[in-house]
């Protein structure tokens, strides 16, 4: 099973190295990144991670939450 992440944040690159500095401190293991870059400025990320057993997925999900650059995050269920 795998997991992924869509996030709605803002456009550039030190938002990306946020998000993903935070699941790599939790030492996830990130099968595929996706930024796509909307009209209105902001952009969104889609994220899907291997390992998706690992604790801690919740409390990463709180702490990108609490970034400036990050509006929303919804957590998506995958069979692999």
């Amino acid at each position: 099973m795998e997991r992924m992440l869509s996030l709605k944040v803002e456009s550039g690159m030190e938002t990306l190295l946020r998000v993903v500095g935070v699941l790599r401190r939790k030492e996830f293991d990130i099968k595929n990144l996706q930024m796509d870059f909307s009209q209105c400025g902001g952009s969104s990320l889609l994220i899907t991670l291997n390992d998706s057993e690992k604790q801690g997925l919740k409390q990463a999900i709180k702490q990108m939450e609490k970034l400036v650059d990050v509006y929303e995050i919804t957590e998506f269920k995958g069979e692999n």
